[in-house]
Protein backbone atom coordinates (compact mmCIF):
# COMPACT_ATOMS: atom_id res chain seq x y z
CA UNK A 1 0.00 0.00 0.00
CA UNK A 2 1.29 3.24 -0.43
CA UNK A 3 1.79 5.03 2.63
CA UNK A 4 3.37 8.73 1.01
CA UNK A 5 1.33 12.05 1.48
CA UNK A 6 -0.56 14.00 -0.75
CA UNK A 7 0.47 14.88 -3.72
CA UNK A 8 2.90 12.30 -4.04
CA UNK A 9 0.89 9.28 -3.36
CA UNK A 10 -1.24 10.91 -5.72
CA UNK A 11 1.89 11.09 -8.44
CA UNK A 12 2.47 7.05 -7.93
CA UNK A 13 -1.12 6.06 -8.16
CA UNK A 14 -1.39 8.72 -11.73
CA UNK A 15 1.75 6.42 -12.75
CA UNK A 16 -0.19 3.23 -11.99
CA UNK A 17 2.50 2.41 -9.43
CA UNK A 18 0.57 0.53 -5.97
CA UNK A 19 3.17 0.38 -4.24
CA UNK A 20 6.52 2.80 -2.79
CA UNK A 21 9.13 1.25 -5.07
CA UNK A 22 13.00 1.12 -4.02
CA UNK A 23 16.33 -0.01 -4.94
CA UNK A 24 17.02 -0.10 -8.40
CA UNK A 25 14.28 -2.26 -9.54
CA UNK A 26 12.20 0.68 -8.06
CA UNK A 27 14.32 3.47 -10.11
CA UNK A 28 14.07 1.20 -13.31
CA UNK A 29 10.04 0.95 -12.38
CA UNK A 30 9.67 5.08 -11.76
CA UNK A 31 11.48 6.37 -14.66
CA UNK A 32 10.07 3.72 -17.36
CA UNK A 33 6.52 4.43 -15.99
CA UNK A 34 6.88 7.51 -15.91
CA UNK A 35 8.60 8.16 -19.33
CA UNK A 36 5.53 5.77 -20.99
CA UNK A 37 2.32 7.24 -18.88
CA UNK A 38 3.71 10.86 -18.77
CA UNK A 39 4.18 12.65 -22.71
CA UNK A 40 6.36 14.98 -23.77
CA UNK A 41 4.17 17.73 -25.28
CA UNK A 42 3.70 21.63 -25.46
CA UNK A 43 -0.39 21.34 -25.74
CA UNK A 44 -0.19 22.33 -22.32
CA UNK A 45 2.18 24.99 -22.38
CA UNK A 46 0.40 26.71 -25.50
CA UNK A 47 -3.55 26.06 -23.06
CA UNK A 48 -1.64 28.25 -20.41
CA UNK A 49 -0.41 30.99 -22.68
CA UNK A 50 -3.98 31.22 -24.45
CA UNK A 51 -5.78 31.32 -20.89
CA UNK A 52 -3.06 33.72 -19.26
CA UNK A 53 -1.55 35.14 -21.92
CA UNK A 54 1.90 34.56 -20.11
CA UNK A 55 4.44 32.21 -18.92
CA UNK A 56 4.96 30.13 -15.29
CA UNK A 57 5.60 26.98 -13.56
CA UNK A 58 2.47 24.46 -13.89
CA UNK A 59 2.26 23.72 -10.00
CA UNK A 60 2.35 19.96 -9.06
CA UNK A 61 -1.14 19.33 -9.11
CA UNK A 62 -1.59 21.28 -12.51
CA UNK A 63 0.86 18.55 -13.76
CA UNK A 64 -1.35 15.65 -12.43
CA UNK A 65 -4.45 17.01 -13.65
CA UNK A 66 -3.17 17.46 -17.12
CA UNK A 67 -1.74 14.05 -16.53
CA UNK A 68 -4.71 11.95 -15.03
CA UNK A 69 -7.97 13.80 -17.02
CA UNK A 70 -6.72 15.25 -20.08
CA UNK A 71 -3.78 12.69 -21.17
CA UNK A 72 -1.03 15.35 -21.27
CA UNK A 73 2.40 16.07 -19.54
CA UNK A 74 4.55 18.93 -19.88
CA UNK A 75 7.90 19.60 -20.98
CA UNK A 76 11.28 19.33 -19.02
CA UNK A 77 10.31 22.12 -16.79
CA UNK A 78 7.89 19.83 -15.64
CA UNK A 79 8.52 16.46 -16.13
CA UNK A 80 12.50 16.45 -14.52
CA UNK A 81 11.90 18.50 -11.76
CA UNK A 82 8.77 16.64 -10.44
CA UNK A 83 10.42 13.59 -10.38
CA UNK A 84 13.13 14.34 -8.72
CA UNK A 85 11.05 15.64 -6.01
CA UNK A 86 9.41 11.94 -6.01
CA UNK A 87 12.07 10.59 -6.03
CA UNK A 88 13.94 12.43 -2.94
CA UNK A 89 10.33 11.62 -1.38
CA UNK A 90 11.35 7.80 -1.82
CA UNK A 91 14.68 8.35 -0.01
CA UNK A 92 16.40 8.38 -3.41
CA UNK A 93 19.38 10.77 -3.40
CA UNK A 94 18.03 12.95 -6.46
CA UNK A 95 19.47 16.31 -8.08
CA UNK A 96 18.05 18.62 -10.59
CA UNK A 97 20.79 19.47 -12.79
CA UNK A 98 20.83 21.75 -16.01
CA UNK A 99 22.08 20.87 -18.98
CA UNK A 100 23.53 23.83 -21.76
CA UNK A 101 22.30 23.41 -24.80
CA UNK A 102 22.33 26.44 -27.29
CA UNK A 103 22.08 28.51 -24.01
CA UNK A 104 23.13 27.66 -20.21
CA UNK A 105 20.68 26.05 -18.19
CA UNK A 106 17.84 25.98 -20.77
CA UNK A 107 17.24 22.20 -19.81
CA UNK A 108 16.43 20.03 -17.01
CA UNK A 109 18.21 16.41 -16.32
CA UNK A 110 18.12 14.33 -12.92
CA UNK A 111 21.16 12.77 -11.43
CA UNK A 112 20.87 10.18 -8.80
CA UNK A 113 23.17 9.20 -6.61
CA UNK A 114 22.80 7.05 -4.05
CA UNK A 115 19.51 5.60 -2.26
CA UNK A 116 18.12 2.96 0.12
CA UNK A 117 18.89 -0.31 -1.89
CA UNK A 118 21.39 1.21 -4.71
CA UNK A 119 24.49 -0.70 -4.74
CA UNK A 120 27.31 1.64 -3.13
CA UNK A 121 28.35 4.50 -5.16
CA UNK A 122 25.98 3.85 -7.88
CA UNK A 123 25.42 7.11 -9.81
CA UNK A 124 22.26 7.23 -12.82
CA UNK A 125 21.28 10.13 -14.90
CA UNK A 126 17.94 10.55 -16.03
CA UNK A 127 16.20 12.26 -18.25
CA UNK A 128 12.27 11.91 -19.02
CA UNK A 129 11.96 15.63 -20.61
CA UNK A 130 13.51 15.21 -23.91
CA UNK A 131 11.59 14.14 -25.92
CA UNK A 132 13.42 10.73 -26.42
CA UNK A 133 13.36 6.88 -25.27
CA UNK A 134 15.17 7.33 -22.50
CA UNK A 135 13.16 4.45 -20.40
CA UNK A 136 15.79 3.71 -18.24
CA UNK A 137 18.25 5.21 -15.65
CA UNK A 138 21.80 5.82 -17.43
CA UNK A 139 24.28 4.11 -15.08
CA UNK A 140 27.02 6.83 -15.09
CA UNK A 141 29.85 4.18 -14.76
CA UNK A 142 28.81 2.50 -18.50
CA UNK A 143 29.46 5.30 -20.26
CA UNK A 144 29.62 5.66 -23.16
CA UNK A 145 25.84 4.44 -22.92
CA UNK A 146 23.89 4.34 -26.42
CA UNK A 147 19.78 4.47 -27.08
CA UNK A 148 18.56 3.81 -30.19
CA UNK A 149 14.85 3.79 -31.76
CA UNK A 150 14.02 3.92 -35.21
CA UNK A 151 16.77 5.88 -36.82
CA UNK A 152 17.71 7.47 -34.32
CA UNK A 153 20.93 7.51 -32.31
CA UNK A 154 21.40 8.82 -29.02
CA UNK A 155 25.14 8.47 -26.68
CA UNK A 156 26.02 9.45 -23.39
CA UNK A 157 29.31 9.99 -22.67
CA UNK A 158 31.49 12.01 -20.19
CA UNK A 159 32.40 15.77 -21.03
CA UNK A 160 34.84 17.91 -19.09
CA UNK A 161 31.91 19.57 -17.80
CA UNK A 162 29.66 16.66 -17.11
CA UNK A 163 27.44 14.54 -18.99
CA UNK A 164 26.96 15.34 -23.11
CA UNK A 165 24.18 13.59 -24.98
CA UNK A 166 24.85 13.16 -28.69
CA UNK A 167 22.61 12.88 -31.29
CA UNK A 168 22.64 11.27 -34.53
CA UNK A 169 19.78 11.14 -37.31
CA UNK A 170 21.22 11.40 -40.23
CA UNK A 171 25.29 10.74 -41.64
CA UNK A 172 26.85 13.43 -38.79
CA UNK A 173 26.09 13.12 -35.10
CA UNK A 174 25.70 16.74 -33.38
CA UNK A 175 25.76 17.37 -29.52
CA UNK A 176 21.94 18.02 -27.77
CA UNK A 177 23.29 19.45 -24.83
CA UNK A 178 25.92 18.87 -21.28
CA UNK A 179 24.40 18.18 -18.22
CA UNK A 180 26.20 19.42 -15.27
CA UNK A 181 26.90 20.49 -11.72
CA UNK A 182 25.64 22.18 -9.22
CA UNK A 183 22.36 20.83 -7.86
CA UNK A 184 19.65 23.50 -8.62
CA UNK A 185 16.17 23.73 -7.29
CA UNK A 186 12.66 23.99 -9.49
CA UNK A 187 12.63 27.79 -8.45
CA UNK A 188 15.73 28.15 -9.59
CA UNK A 189 14.88 27.54 -13.54
CA UNK A 190 11.85 30.43 -13.20
CA UNK A 191 12.90 32.99 -15.00
CA UNK A 192 13.98 30.28 -17.97
CA UNK A 193 11.17 29.19 -18.32
CA UNK A 194 9.31 32.55 -18.28
CA UNK A 195 11.24 33.17 -21.29
CA UNK A 196 9.85 30.01 -22.95
CA UNK A 197 7.14 31.87 -23.30
CA UNK A 198 8.21 34.80 -25.02
CA UNK A 199 6.69 35.28 -28.35
CA UNK A 200 9.70 34.15 -30.05
CA UNK A 201 10.02 30.84 -28.08
CA UNK A 202 10.49 27.60 -29.33
CA UNK A 203 7.75 26.05 -28.10
CA UNK A 204 4.87 29.06 -28.69
CA UNK A 205 5.72 28.10 -32.57
CA UNK A 206 4.80 24.89 -32.85
CA UNK A 207 2.90 21.63 -31.74
CA UNK A 208 5.21 19.04 -30.39
CA UNK A 209 4.05 15.65 -29.07
CA UNK A 210 6.32 12.66 -28.36
CA UNK A 211 4.85 9.53 -26.89
CA UNK A 212 7.01 6.89 -26.04
CA UNK A 213 5.87 2.85 -25.63
CA UNK A 214 7.99 -0.53 -24.63
CA UNK A 215 8.61 -0.98 -28.21
CA UNK A 216 7.92 1.93 -29.80
CA UNK A 217 7.51 5.64 -30.02
CA UNK A 218 5.12 8.43 -31.92
CA UNK A 219 6.44 12.22 -32.21
CA UNK A 220 4.57 15.07 -34.00
CA UNK A 221 6.32 17.86 -34.93
CA UNK A 222 3.42 19.97 -36.19
CA UNK A 223 1.75 18.22 -38.94
CA UNK A 224 4.09 15.38 -39.54
CA UNK A 225 3.95 12.33 -37.37
CA UNK A 226 7.08 10.09 -36.86
CA UNK A 227 6.78 6.39 -35.57
CA UNK A 228 10.04 5.30 -34.66
CA UNK A 229 9.97 1.02 -33.76
CA UNK A 230 12.85 -1.23 -34.59
CA UNK A 231 15.18 0.71 -36.67
CA UNK A 232 12.95 2.12 -39.00
CA UNK A 233 11.07 5.27 -39.03
CA UNK A 234 8.09 6.19 -40.64
CA UNK A 235 6.60 9.28 -41.35
CA UNK A 236 3.11 10.68 -42.34
CA UNK A 237 1.84 14.25 -42.82
CA UNK A 238 -1.14 15.41 -41.86
CA UNK A 239 -3.96 17.10 -44.77
CA UNK A 240 -5.94 17.87 -41.68
CA UNK A 241 -6.77 19.05 -37.95
CA UNK A 242 -9.41 16.54 -38.01
CA UNK A 243 -6.84 13.59 -39.27
CA UNK A 244 -4.26 14.76 -36.82
CA UNK A 245 -6.86 14.50 -33.99
CA UNK A 246 -7.80 11.15 -34.58
CA UNK A 247 -3.95 10.15 -34.47
CA UNK A 248 -3.46 11.77 -31.56
CA UNK A 249 -6.62 9.54 -30.38
CA UNK A 250 -4.98 6.50 -31.52
CA UNK A 251 -1.45 6.27 -32.66
CA UNK A 252 -0.92 8.58 -29.74
CA UNK A 253 -3.23 7.28 -27.31
CA UNK A 254 -4.37 10.25 -25.95
CA UNK A 255 -7.99 10.46 -26.34
CA UNK A 256 -8.86 13.33 -24.26
CA UNK A 257 -6.03 15.51 -25.26
CA UNK A 258 -7.22 18.97 -26.12
CA UNK A 259 -4.78 19.01 -29.44
CA UNK A 260 -7.42 21.35 -31.18
CA UNK A 261 -7.58 23.91 -28.57
CA UNK A 262 -3.96 24.22 -28.51
CA UNK A 263 -3.80 24.54 -32.27
CA UNK A 264 -6.22 27.44 -32.08
CA UNK A 265 -3.74 29.36 -29.48
CA UNK A 266 -0.62 28.60 -32.15
CA UNK A 267 -2.48 29.67 -34.92
CA UNK A 268 -3.86 33.03 -33.64
CA UNK A 269 -0.80 33.18 -31.84
CA UNK A 270 1.57 33.26 -35.17
CA UNK A 271 -0.48 34.69 -36.98
CA UNK A 272 -0.59 31.68 -39.73
CA UNK A 273 -2.78 28.93 -39.91
CA UNK A 274 -1.28 25.29 -39.39
CA UNK A 275 -4.15 23.55 -41.52
CA UNK A 276 -6.16 25.52 -44.69
CA UNK A 277 -9.43 24.12 -43.54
Amino acid sequence: MIALAEPYSRYLRVLGIDHEPTGLDGLRLLVRRHLIRVPFENVSKLLLFGREGAGRCFTLPEFLDGIEHHDLGGTCYTCNPYLAGLLRTLGYHADLLGADMTNPNVHTCIRVKGGPGLPAGAGFHIDVGFAAPFRDPVPLDSLPYTVTEGTHRYVFDRHKRGIALTFQSGPDPSQSYIAHEPPRKHEDFAEIIRASFRPDAHFLNRLRIARFFEDHSVELLDRTMSIHRNSVTTQTEFASVTDLEHAVRTEFAMPRCPVREAITVLDRHTGRQLFEE
